[in-house]
């Protein structure tokens, strides 16, 4: 080939790249009042921890939480006093029930 022709190659790509470009760069870019949309699926919202198990919280197996006891869990310890019914200062199963169907973590 000659100069001649690979001086006009040359313009041609050039010419090619400068009419490219803009276009994949439009596609890139939603327009104004359109979302982008995204191949990936949203992430499912976050869920709250189920509440631990009766028998898990009451560790010396009396059949009731102690606020001690409850001490491991900060949302339970939160509420410890107005779950407590009977104000003996211990959780019983009922009491707890309460609050485990409540959907507390």
């Amino acid at each position: 080939m000659n100069t001649k022709t690979l001086s006009c190659l040359g313009v041609l790509t050039a010419a090619i790249a400068l009419i490219a470009a803009p276009l994949a760069y439009a596609q890139e870019i939603p327009q104004r009042g359109e979302e982008r949309s995204s191949p990936q699926a949203s992430p499912a919202p976050p869920t709250a921890p189920a509440p631990r198990p009766f028998q898990e919280l009451d560790q010396n197996a009396d059949g009731a939480i102690s606020k001690d006891e409850a001490a491991v869990d900060p949302p339970l310890a939160q509420v410890f006093g107005t779950l407590d019914k009977d104000a003996d200062g211990r959780l019983t199963p009922e009491e707890y029930a309460a609050y485990a169907q409540q959907g507390n973590p």
